[in-house]
C-alpha cells in the first residue's frame, strides 16, 4: 500500500483544541462537506478545503490589525519567528500562559506561571513536524488540589514536583511528525494525546488524560477512513520515583469511519490493552500477535488465550442540515446477552452510552454555537481484574474523567463577536461513589474482583454524589495564531452527597495562550 505519487496536499494536523472545531464546526459538518469528522486530531488538507494550516487556525477570526513595527506585528498578528521558501517551512513562537485565581469558597488564592514554546514546519507537501514544551508552576483551588494530593499528578498535565505548600511545579512535551507518502495514507508519529468522537466527551478515546507515546497509520479509500493505533502508556507510582520503572501498559486501537451519505457517518471502534510485565506470562513487552493492522482481536485473543480485555464501540453522527447535526457512541465492555436479556443487574454486563447534538449560527446568529450531550457508563466499564491495564493512563481515564457508575449532561454555549469570545459550560451529574471500604464500580483503577456483588447493580449505586459545574469564560483576542487572549473566568464547583458537601467559586484572570484542552469539569 506504500506506493508513492504526487502529493495530495500538505500533511499539517491541527491541535486538539474544543474551541478551534466550535469555530471551524459550521464548515466541517455542513451537508456539502464529506470530511471524516471523528478521528482527532484532524489532518488539514482532510477536512474539504484549500485552507491552510493558518487559515484554518485563524478561521472566523478575520479582524486584522493595522501596526506596522515589529514588536506590534508579533504581538498582534505574526508568529515569533517565520521563515518559509517554496520548499518548507519553519515557525517558532512563545506561549505564555499566566494568571492569578481566587477561590471565594474556601478563600485560597491561586496562580499559574506556564512558560512554553511551539516549534513547526513542514518540508514540501508530504512531511510535516511539530513540538510543544511547557514548564508550569501553579496553585489551584481546593478540589483540583485534592485530585493532584491523592495521584501526585495534574490533570492531563504531568507528574508533579512540589516546592511549597500546595504549589507545585510540573511539565509537559508534546511532539508529532506526519508523513504523507500518497494521497491515500499517512503516518503519524507522536508523543501527545487522541480523540475518538463528535462531542465534547468520548466514551470510547479522549484526550483528558496526559500525553503518550503513539504511532498511527491512516488509509483513506473511497468513503471510508481507516485508523490503526500502536501506544504505550504508564501509571505513575508513589512507591517507585524513577519514571523509568512505573508499569508500563501498551494498548492497540482500531478505528473505521464510513461516510455512508453526506449526512450519515458510522465509526466502528475496538481497542486491547495489556501489561508490559505480566504475573502469568512473564515479559510480554509489545505483543506482535497485534501487529497485523487489519486483524480483529477476538480470535487472537482466543488462539493464544489472552487475559487481555477487549472493547468494542461505535459512533454514529447525522446531519440534519448544515447547521445542526446530532451524534451517538456506544461502547462495550463486556456484555453477556442472556444476563442482559434476564436483566438483573449483571456485574460483567459492562457498557457506555452518549447521545448529543450540535447547533451552529443559532437563531441566524452569526458564531453562536450550541453543544449539549449525554453521557453514561456502568458500574465498573473501563476497570479490569489488574487495575494496571485499566482504560487508563497517568491515574486518569482514557473515556470521561467521572470513570463509571454515572449520569452526565453537559452542555456549552459559545458566542464570538469581533475580538471578544464568549463561552458559557453548564455540567450536571450524578454518580455513586465508592467508600473505603466496597468497590460500588465507579473507581476504574480497583480491581472488578472486589466488586460489590454480582447481582443487583445499577448505575449510581454507592454513595450517591450530585455533582453542579458552571464555567464562564471571556476573552479578548490579541494574536488568533497563537490564540493570545485576556481571559476572565469564573468557575463554581458543587458536590454534594449524604456524607458531605463541597463548594467552590473560583474567579481568574491571566494573559492565556496555546491550543489545548484542559479538563477541570470533573
Amino acid at each position: 500500500m506504500l506506493f508513492f505519487e504526487k502529493a495530495y496536499a500538505q500533511s499539517e494536523y491541527l491541535p486538539l483544541d474544543h474551541d478551534l472545531n466550535s469555530r471551524i464546526g459550521g464548515m466541517i459538518n455542513s451537508l456539502s462537506s464529506n470530511a471524516h469528522t471523528s478521528i482527532q486530531p484532524y489532518e488539514v488538507s482532510r477536512l474539504g478545503s484549500s485552507i491552510s494550516y493558518d487559515s484554518m487556525i485563524t478561521y472566523k477570526r478575520e479582524y486584522t490589525y493595522d501596526g506596522k513595527s515589529w514588536i506590534e506585528r508579533k504581538i498582534f498578528s505574526e508568529h515569533l519567528l517565520d521563515v518559509h521558501t517554496t520548499d518548507y517551512r519553519l515557525t517558532f513562537d512563545f506561549f505564555p500562559d499566566v494568571g492569578i485565581g481566587y477561590d471565594l469558597a474556601d478563600k485560597r488564592m491561586t496562580w499559574l506561571h506556564t512558560r512554553s514554546f511551539e516549534f513547526a514546519g513542514n518540508i514540501g507537501d508530504k512531511f510535516s513536524f511539530r513540538t510543544n514544551y511547557y514548564e508550569s508552576y501553579g496553585k489551584f483551588p481546593l478540589y483540583i488540589n485534592k485530585f493532584i494530593k491523592k495521584t501526585s499528578v495534574v490533570p492531563g498535565q504531568g507528574y508533579i514536583h512540589p516546592y511549597g505548600t500546595d504549589e507545585y511545579e510540573y511539565d509537559l512535551s508534546s511532539g508529532i511528525i506526519s508523513y504523507s507518502p500518497s494521497r491515500y495514507i499517512n503516518i503519524l508519529l507522536g508523543q501527545d494525546k487522541n480523540f475518538i468522537g463528535d462531542g465534547y466527551r468520548s466514551m470510547l478515546l479522549s484526550d483528558v488524560s496526559f500525553n503518550y507515546p503513539f504511532l498511527k497509520l491512516t488509509a483513506y479509500v473511497w468513503d471510508i477512513q481507516y485508523s490503526i493505533m500502536w501506544a504505550q502508556f504508564q501509571e505513575p507510582t508513589l512507591k517507585v520515583t524513577d519514571k523509568k520503572w512505573w508499569p508500563k501498559v501498551y494498548g492497540v486501537f482500531h478505528y473505521l469511519d464510513w461516510n455512508v451519505t453526506n449526512r450519515l457517518s458510522l465509526g466502528f471502534f475496538e481497542a486491547v490493552m495489556w501489561k508490559a510485565v505480566d504475573s502469568v506470562y512473564g515479559y510480554r513487552g509489545f505483543d506482535l500477535n497485534y501487529l497485523d493492522p487489519l486483524i480483529l482481536f477476538r480470535p487472537v485473543e482466543y488462539s493464544m488465550g489472552s487475559p487481555d480485555k477487549m472493547k468494542l464501540g461505535m459512533n454514529i453522527k447525522y446531519k440534519v442540515s448544515d447547521q445542526m447535526s446530532f451524534y451517538g457512541q456506544i461502547l462495550i465492555d463486556e456484555w453477556t446477552i442472556g444476563e442482559y436479556i434476564k436483566n438483573r443487574g449483571y456485574w460483567a454486563n459492562k457498557n457506555a452510552l452518549q447521545f448529543g447534538f450540535k447547533r451552529f449560527d443559532i437563531f441566524n446568529v452569526r458564531n453562536l454555537s450550541l453543544v449539549s450531550e449525554f453521557n453514561t457508563a456502568s458500574p465498573y466499564t473501563y476497570s479490569h481484574r489488574d487495575p494496571l491495564t485499566a482504560y487508563a493512563q497517568y491515574e486518569q481515564p482514557l473515556a470521561d474523567p467521572l470513570g463509571a457508575n454515572f449520569y452526565e449532561w453537559v452542555t456549552i454555549a459559545s458566542y464570538q463577536i469581533n475580538r471578544f469570545e464568549m463561552r458559557a459550560q453548564f455540567n450536571a451529574a450524578i454518580y455513586g461513589a465508592d467508600t473505603a471500604s466496597v468497590n460500588f464500580g465507579q473507581d476504574i483503577f480497583k480491581s472488578y474482583d472486589t466488586r460489590y456483588r454480582n447481582y443487583g447493580n445499577y448505575t449510581t449505586q454507592g454513595i450517591k454524589t450530585n455533582l453542579i459545574i458552571a464555567d464562564l469564560r471571556l476573552a479578548y483576542i490579541l494574536n488568533p495564531l497563537l490564540n493570545l487572549r485576556i481571559e476572565l473566568g469564573v468557575l463554581y464547583h458543587s458536590q454534594s452527597s449524604n456524607l458531605s458537601s463541597d463548594k467552590s467559586t473560583w474567579i481568574t484572570l491571566g494573559l492565556r495562550s496555546s491550543f489545548r484542552n484542559l479538563y477541570y469539569d470533573f
